[in-house]
């Protein structure tokens, strides 16, 4: 077990602040940690015999149920232990991300006669290592991965806020894309103009949630030429390229449109009334948004550098994320004509630099077919995506919904083939009948990120469908595809990757050059159809790169 540092001692002194304006003094300037949100999970517990400790560490508020009961008792919002502990009750949460810890909210709302009447915290550092295992804890560090809650001698806490600043683990070249805007980078949130529905701090959340509560949604406006606005703190300073503006879940409330706009400031005060003294650069004029859907958006000043980005919605509505896909400052004194020079002549040279972005329906199109369920209207008759393609029927008796023909199932060897091998030549080429194989791949997850795409293969005469069963232990894996040019090779104009989450599989159409499948994280297993025939160079075609012609993906969101 590991050794935890008490969080109260000489080195880490904490007192308590006003039970109100405390709270909103660390959630306004700082980030929960350990939110479910962000990742924060429970890894042990001494007792939740009545109610479950991952309830500790759920973003919203807690609430009251009077009258409902569960087989154990109460029902009640929180964790609670038995009681008569002759000892204590304690439980281990993992952070979110690393960071600096600046205060704790231990809230027993809705505990009236159960409350735990004392609480301290310790907290430790192991960022490699799984809890259970680390027996070498760093105790002199300010940076923590793991908290440990106590409380004497048992009884119930609703909720355990662990506020502090994210640590982010950046790549080691400066020149990486990555999501400056990200929480898990320490982006933050500034000021805004309204959260009525969702939180501010929603659009820097990894992942695309899975509603419109873990978003950020205004109020409506009734007045004429109406806006709102959000202003980020960048992670780091840096060289903005790309942007994208999700409205995922938010279908008949999403923004009209949308303006970005970056400054340099020193002093985050100056923003707080949404920065009308900062001079601001246009960086993407505004632009049209539409419902439940992923916005890819090319950025202008790509070689001034900022450190603030100012997100405008017109007139009013919701949005689920925002990512800022950019490159960080160099060094302090660098300035804007050196990074130019800089970009441009990465931009020139013959190592090709793209970014992974999240697979969809229509980007993945041209490469074959995504399978995943989606939102419907109805789910009480027979329905027909226009978006998707794919026509949705009632089945088992009305218990289920049945997604038809989501991919396409192709073996064009379905006998034996004869071709000429030469036009001017009687002889013929047999190429033999293949069947359906069903197979299981385990794949190991990469080494370093960014990744070096050296070669690429296909399969002419089959499709091929991979679906992963990772069991939500992963958030996603990569895909690198690309057509053919005129003569059958890759055309790397055409390359593109894509951050396929655990619950999407894919179906390469026969002919797609594509790269063997990438884990991101940990191990991924994959169930695997195609059809074989058993003769190698018929059933899989590869191609490997020359050192020039290596393409380097970069993927937000994984390091």
């Amino acid at each position: 077990m590991p050794s935890f540092v008490e969080i109260n001692n000489s080195k880490f002194h904490f007192s308590r602040l006003d039970i109100i304006k405390g709270v909103e003094q660390l959630d306004k300037k700082f980030v929960d940690l350990a939110s479910s949100n962000l990742g924060g999970k429970i890894i042990e517990c001494s007792d939740e015999f009545f109610a479950e400790a991952s309830n500790l560490l759920k973003p919203h508020k807690p609430v009251r149920k009077p009258g409902k009961y569960t087989e154990r008792g109460s029902w009640m919002d929180g964790w609670e232990s038995k009681r008569h502990n002759p000892f204590h009750d304690w439980v281990v949460i993992k952070l979110g991300f690393e960071g600096h810890i600046t205060g704790f909210d231990i809230d027993t709302s809705y505990f009236e006669g159960n409350q735990a009447p004392m609480a301290d915290v310790e907290a430790c550092f192991s960022p490699n290592h799984d809890y259970d295992n680390n027996t070498n804890i760093q105790k002199t560090t300010m940076k923590f991965t793991h908290v440990r809650l106590n409380i004497y001698p048992d009884g119930g806490v609703a909720r355990f806020r662990v506020y502090g600043i994210v640590s982010a683990r950046w790549p080691k070249d400066h020149s990486t894309p990555v999501d400056l805007a990200y929480a898990g980078n320490e982006g933050r949130i500034i000021s805004y103009s309204d959260q009525h529905y969702g939180k501010s701090d929603n659009i820097l959340l990894p992942g695309r949630g899975k509603d419109m509560s873990d978003g950020w949604e205004t109020r409506r406006s009734r007045q004429p030429n109406h806006n709102d606005w959000i202003i980020i703190k960048l992670g780091c300073p840096g060289y903005l390229e790309k942007a994208e503006v999700d409205t995922a879940f938010f279908k008949g409330n999403y923004p009209d449109r949308v303006l970005l706009e970056g400054c340099f400031c020193n002093n985050d005060v100056l923003l707080e009334d949404g920065g009308s003294n900062v001079d601001w650069d246009i960086i993407l004029e505004k632009s049209k948004l539409g419902p439940h859907k992923q916005h890819y958006f090319d950025l202008k000043k790509k070689y001034k550098k900022f450190s603030h980005v100012k997100m405008t919605i017109f007139p009013d509505g919701g949005v689920k994320r925002l990512r800022i896909i950019g490159r960080r400052e160099l060094t302090d004194k660098v300035d804007d004509n050196f990074v130019k020079s800089e970009l441009s002549e990465m931009t020139h040279s013959s190592v090709v630099h793209i970014v992974a972005t999240p697979l969809t329906y229509a980007s993945f199109s041209p490469y074959g077919n995504i399978i995943q369920s989606f939102p419907e209207q109805t789910s009480t008759q027979n329905s027909f995506s226009i978006t998707h393609g794919i026509k949705v029927t009632p089945a088992n008796q009305g218990t289920a919904r049945k997604y038809n023909h989501v991919a396409s199932v192709i073996n064009y060897r379905q006998s034996n083939i004869l071709l000429n091998k030469d036009q001017s030549s009687d002889k013929t080429r047999v190429i033999a009948k293949a069947v359906p194989n069903l197979s299981l791949y385990k794949c190991s997850p990469v080494k370093s990120l960014p990744f070096t795409v050296r070669l690429l293969e296909r399969h002419p005469y089959s499709s091929q469908t991979f679906l992963p069963l990772s069991d939500g232990k992963v958030k996603g894996y990569l895909v690198v595809v690309c057509l053919n040019n005129d003569v059958g090779e890759p055309d790397l104009s055409t390359l593109k990757a894509f951050i396929a989450s655990s619950i999407q599989g894919i179906n390469y159409h026969p002919g797609i050059w594509h790269h063997p499948m990438i884990a991101l994280e940990k191990t991924t297993e994959f169930a695997c159809l195609t059809h074989e025939s058993g003769i190698a160079n018929e059933d899989c075609e590869e191609i490997e790169f020359e050192e020039k012609d290596f393409v380097v993906v970069n993927v937000p969101g994984f390091h």
